[in-house]
């Protein structure tokens, strides 16, 4: 579906630089190794090694990994069946070229939207599918780990028809039975700046509450954790928009909130607003650009 409708991760796009300056669109030339055998997808997060591109193994971890340079954004090589030069929204993996050159945002600077995808209910996964999850503004200046769903170690993920990545953000794991985001507050490679509103997706529930505990009137698979949670019925606290108060549990019919919501009577309205999508920045020390290891 159209945006604003999220489906489906589509990589990490450039947006502008922090303290909200333009991105002019600048990129470098990064050169691919003659038939290097796997694809490289318009978003996906690349580093460099002995002087070529190769994919990202930096996934779910939280420490860095040497020679991560930037967002694939293209390529150009010459065809080598029609011998012509060639400019390609992603790399064919394998392809017999020996003038390969891709094109990286490497500014260190640089913000990016993407899209938020759901955490397990066990550990920190790398290859979470794509089922798309959501945060709150609660989790503005919080980390994010990257999901490389399958790019990571050299799998080819990704879309061949449309060039697209299908990578993606994630907070950390919940804990419970329904998969969703937890706030992450360690060492990850990205840094949540704001959150684009467009996207945002609203739903509502009856039910009541005590304490930390909303009790709906019937199971809602719609609410996730990392959503935020909102309630103006008399009785409610630490609920209004402006609070930022946010799930962090969901078994059936039982919400936990990270913030008591007082006592507020059955039959109420409960509204969640859930934020499929993050614009995010590098951690420090996560480009290599700001990492004194070399490669």
């Amino acid at each position: 579906m159209a945006y604003p409708t999220v489906s489906a991760p589509y990589g990490l796009k450039p947006t502008n630089l922090i303290g909200g300056r333009p991105y002019a669109g600048s990129t470098r030339m990064v050169p691919i190794s003659n038939a290097y055998g796997y694809n490289f997808f318009y978003g996906d997060v690349v580093r460099i090694t002995n002087g070529v591109l190769a994919v990202t193994g930096l996934g779910a971890a939280s420490s860095a990994e040497a020679g991560t340079i930037g967002i694939f954004q293209g390529c150009q090589y010459t065809n080598p069946t029609t011998k012509q030069l060639t400019f390609s929204q992603y790399w064919p993996a394998s392809t017999a070229a020996n003038d390969a050159l891709a094109f990286i945002v490497d500014d260190t600077q640089a913000v990016f939207q993407t899209a938020v995808l759901t955490q397990s209910t066990s550990s920190v996964s790398n290859t979470i599918g794509t089922t798309i999850g959501y945060i709150s503004p609660a989790f503005v200046g919080s980390n994010a780990y990257l999901i490389t769903n399958g790019s990571n170690g050299g799998s080819a993920s990704g879309n061949t028809t449309t060039g697209d990545s299908v990578m993606a953000v994630s907070g950390s794991y919940i804990t419970g039975t329904t998969n969703g985001n937890a706030k992450f507050t360690s060492s990850a490679p990205f840094r949540i700046v704001q959150l684009p509103t467009a996207s945002a997706v609203t739903v509502q529930a009856t039910g009541s509450s005590s304490s930390s505990t909303i009790t709906l009137s019937a199971a809602n698979t719609a609410i996730q954790p990392g959503m935020q949670v909102i309630c103006t019925a008399s009785g409610a606290t630490n609920a209004a928009p402006g609070n930022y108060n946010y799930v962090t549990a969901v078994t059936t019919t039982s919400v936990t909130v990270a913030n008591a919501t007082g006592t507020v009577a059955s039959g109420s309205t409960f509204t969640f607003v859930g934020y499929p999508e993050a614009l995010v920045a590098w951690n420090f020390g996560y480009h290599s650009y700001q990492n004194a290891t070399g490669n």
